[in-house]
Formats: structure tokens, C-alpha cells, sequence
């Protein structure tokens, strides 16, 4: 079998293997695409802005740090510790994805402005929810590096240890995560769609073709 074949029939396998989690993946893209087709970046803004509740605000506040570059590295360093060749897929993953997206961001898209931006009078108006605590970013709106970073994380685990209640978990916490940075009015919806398309298949990519170059078990 030469290695094209053998790197599709990885990548099916870990697809396969993972199916709770990539099954909740296309939901995801499915319920943001339908979205999408229907309404404006601002109009979905709006509409996701109006869904606020306190105890919300405190939940998508903390929960955005996930996908942040701190927790990235901490993961990085903790599947060193466990298993080096794991850190190895980690730091290829994580680092690979995040440059492509910072690219993205600050050079093909960087006029691109975010919702505090676009949807200035709103905000400055009071028309739109602000969680308190949170400071509105205004340039580099796409695509979503939180989203890129939280999905290439929650793939990779799931790819490393195959447990299909370990996947339900890492879906649910992606989605959160990416949401999280429409909630607070980082993001458009469109962001975080194509954030979490270059971290999930990004990384689904990457790892599959290090193990198949490097003809890993």
C-alpha cells in the first residue's frame, strides 16, 4: 500500500474511531451554515446578543480563556510530560493551525474589523449587551483564533485517546468555547466557522500524515 493510500486509510480510521465527535462537528458546521445563508454577520450578531442572561455572562467570560494561546502551551507541556511523541503532535498541531489563522487574520483579512466595530453605534448607544469585565476588541476579526486553537485541542485529545465519552466531552466544550467569543462580541459567527474548520481539519490532517510519514502504530 503506498502512503497517499495509506494516509486515507488513517484518516478515515481516525474519523471512524471518533465518530461521537466529528458526528457533533457537523452538526455544528450544519446549524452555522443554515444560520448563515439566512442572515447578515451583523444580524446574527444581533440576534445571538439578545440571548444574554447573567449567569451566562460569567460562564462564556471564563470559559473563552480556553482557547487562548496560555492554555494551548499548558496542554502542550502537560503531553510532553505524559509522552513525549504526544507533545510532539501537540506543539506540530497547535503551532501549524495557529500561524495559518494569524496569517489569515493580519495579512489577507486584516481589514476585516470586529462586531464593536461594525456594529459601533449599537454598542456605543447601549442598544447592545456588554459583559461587564470583558474589553471589546476591534481589529483582526478573521478568522477566530480562539476558535482555531480550542478546536485544533479538542481534536487532537480526541484523536490521542479514543474514548467515545472523552469525544462527547471535547465536542461539547469546542462549541462552547468558539460560541463564547460570539456571546461576548469578539466574533462574528462567520469567525469562529472557519476557525474551527482550520483547527479541527487542520489538525485531523496534520496528525494523520505524521503518523503515516513516520509510519506510527
Amino acid at each position: 500500500m503506498n502512503s497517499k493510500n495509506t494516509f486515507l486509510s488513517l484518516l478515515r480510521l481516525n474519523i471512524y474511531n471518533n465518530y461521537i465527535f466529528f458526528i457533533g462537528y457537523l452538526i455544528f458546521l450544519i446549524l452555522c451554515i443554515v444560520i448563515l445563508s439566512i442572515y447578515s454577520k451583523t444580524e446574527t450578531c444581533i440576534l445571538f446578543n439578545g440571548f444574554w442572561t447573567n449567569s451566562q455572562d460569567v460562564f462564556f467570560k471564563y470559559i473563552t480563556y480556553i482557547g487562548d494561546g496560555i492554555f494551548a502551551f499548558s496542554i502542550i507541556i502537560l503531553l510532553f510530560i505524559y509522552k513525549v511523541r504526544y507533545g510532539i503532535y501537540a506543539l506540530s498541531c497547535f503551532s501549524i493551525t495557529a500561524i495559518f489563522t494569524q496569517i489569515l487574520k493580519r495579512v489577507i483579512f486584516s481589514d476585516i474589523l470586529r462586531p464593536s466595530q461594525e456594529l459601533y453605534k449599537e454598542f456605543n448607544y447601549g442598544d447592545l449587551h456588554i459583559v461587564e469585565g470583558v474589553k471589546l476588541l476591534s481589529e483582526h476579526s478573521f478568522p477566530s483564533g480562539h476558535s482555531t486553537s480550542i478546536f485544533s485541542i479538542a481534536c487532537l485529545i480526541i484523536l490521542l485517546f479514543n474514548n467515545k465519552w472523552l469525544s462527547l466531552l471535547m465536542i461539547i466544550i469546542a462549541i462552547l468555547c468558539a460560541y463564547s467569543r460570539v456571546y461576548l462580541s469578539q466574533h462574528f459567527l462567520e469567525d469562529i466557522f472557519v476557525g474551527s474548520i482550520i483547527g479541527c481539519l487542520g489538525t485531523l490532517l496534520i496528525y494523520s500524515f505524521i503518523k503515516t510519514r513516520f509510519n506510527e502504530s
